[in-house]
């Protein structure tokens, strides 16, 4: 079920909201469990045989969970995340693994249970605090809550238990009363900002991205690749930040905040500074749950343990954690160059600051770092590790800045070559398809990270019509409603 159908905006919503919200008029105490029940039916809409994986999963680690806390074992710790990658590996790595040493293996046979990837972060990120004792294991009910709130379930953001534990004994001790008018109110504001950034912005630009890939990208010329690359970037900027923003917005409706997912991040001046603004809380998983240990356990080496090795510790941990982010994307090659190619941008990053090379002014700063993010997204993109390297091959390629034969008197003029154009190849798509990247690019610099904890909404005229004009614009983009990029992962 999308947070963009109709199913869910007219029925489902409406639906768990009221019983929700009866629930806790009659002080019935039943408002977690009757939350679960509603996120197993979202989640199991489409696909109820993936309900059993699921269950499992949640159940597997609901005991692994107390055994731990019950006598904290490093062993215990590592059969739980153990248990928990080796059922990720099965569902979404096995063909992967095996084609990197046998060629027949095809991936089309490959389908991965939805969201899997998230909900078994999340419940990885559980063990770990139970061992730390930073939180205790859940009841049964309240972890299957936790794990399958509807807002967060499908692609994040990944929720901490020491973030929902206090959250949750609110809802289930504080005096019977609605949730607060305010954090409703917000919580309207925040969904339709996030489904306006999913259905009018992303979902407009996506026939462009889908054609220049599919039917464009064997003949792209450069400028025609960097468009391509950069309406992609904004694509996938407003499909993912709305998807977040959505579920930030739905779970305030419940009285529950959940960390926001992004912070403007094509404002940053590093690479550094962009990925503290991207995805926030799957960089933060990776970096306390992987980073850290592996930091850590190179810092014991005797080989390393001494100040000289100072940068070597930073750089290894940094380049095998981008390995393994870029792999959690997805079980090919091309994902893995692109967590590389981020990692060693990061590495760059940390190099230039250890040794004081002087700062760079912020135009220039922000020009390197959004042509890395885009040669990265290129191949996260592109259907193969050979379609992204050619992609990046023309990207860099001058020679190839050709004018399409309706633009004969620029070509004049200038003395560049003309030619039939695949992807510009009339100036009516052409004249859309810029004002569409402008306007977005413009948007994703503007709107503010409503999602943000500290963020205040003013109840006034004023933000009462940007929400009507967000409804507007949204419901009349509905009818095809477009499933997210990041479910597949």
């Amino acid at each position: 079920m999308l947070f963009n159908s109709e199913i869910f905006l007219f029925i489902f919503l409406p639906i768990v909201l009221t019983g929700f919200y009866l629930i806790r008029m009659f002080k019935l105490r039943l408002e977690l469990p009757f939350l679960a029940a509603s996120s197993l039916i979202f989640y199991s809409w489409n696909e109820p045989k993936w309900l059993i994986l699921i269950m499992f999963s949640i159940t597997a680690n609901y005991f692994i969970s107390h055994w731990i806390y019950k006598n904290s074992s490093k062993y215990k710790l590592f059969f739980g995340v153990l248990f928990n990658v080796l059922l990720i590996g099965w569902f979404k790595y096995r063909y992967f693994v095996v084609s990197t040493f046998m060629d027949f293996i095809s991936f089309s046979e490959l389908i991965i249970p939805l969201a899997i990837s998230f909900f078994t972060f999340q419940q990885i990120s559980l063990l770990v605090d139970v061992y730390d004792r930073s939180a205790k294991p859940f009841s049964f009910l309240d972890h299957l809550f936790y794990v399958t709130f509807f807002p967060q379930l499908i692609a994040g953001p990944i929720v901490f238990a020491r973030e929902m534990i206090p959250q949750m004994k609110a809802i289930k001790t504080k005096k019977y009363k609605f949730t607060s008018l305010n954090l409703f109110s917000l919580g309207v504001f925040v969904f339709f900002i996030g489904l306006f950034k999913k259905v009018f912005l992303a979902d407009n630009i996506a026939p462009y991205v889908n054609f220049g890939f599919k039917e464009a990208i064997d003949s792209l010329t450069f400028i025609e690749a960097w468009a391509l690359i950069s309406s992609f970037a904004l694509q996938l900027y407003f499909d993912f930040s709305g998807y977040s923003e959505m579920a930030v917005g739905l779970a305030l409706l419940f009285g529950f905040r959940l960390p926001f997912n992004f912070n403007m991040p094509y404002k940053a001046s590093s690479m550094i500074d962009f990925w503290k603004r991207w995805h926030i809380t799957v960089t933060r998983f990776f970096m306390l749950y992987l980073y850290s240990p592996i930091s850590l356990y190179l810092g014991r080496i005797f080989i390393f343990n001494n100040s000289s090795n100072v940068i070597f510790l930073l750089l290894l941990p940094i380049l095998i954690t981008f390995a393994v982010s870029g792999l959690w994307h997805g079980a090919d090659w091309k994902f893995v160059y692109f967590g590389l190619i981020n990692g060693v941008a990061i590495i760059i990053n940390h190099l230039w600051n250890i040794f004081k090379f002087p700062k760079l002014p912020f135009l220039l700063g922000w020009l390197l770092t959004m042509i890395t993010v885009l040669i990265s997204f290129v191949f996260f993109r592109a259907a193969d590790t050979e379609q992204a390297i050619e992609m990046v091959l023309v990207m860099f390629n001058p020679t190839l800045i050709i004018l399409p034969t309706w633009m004969n008197t620029v070509a004049e003029l200038t003395g560049l070559g003309i030619t039939n154009l695949v992807f510009f190849g009339t100036g009516t798509f052409t004249l859309r398809f810029i004002i569409i990247l402008i306007t977005l690019f413009i948007l994703s610099l503007k709107i503010p990270n409503v999602a943000d904890k500290d963020y205040k909404l003013k109840t006034n005229w004023y933000s009462a019509s940007i929400v009507s004009i967000l409804i507007l614009a949204s419901f009349s983009n509905l009818n095809n409603a477009v499933s997210f990029i990041y479910f597949q992962f």
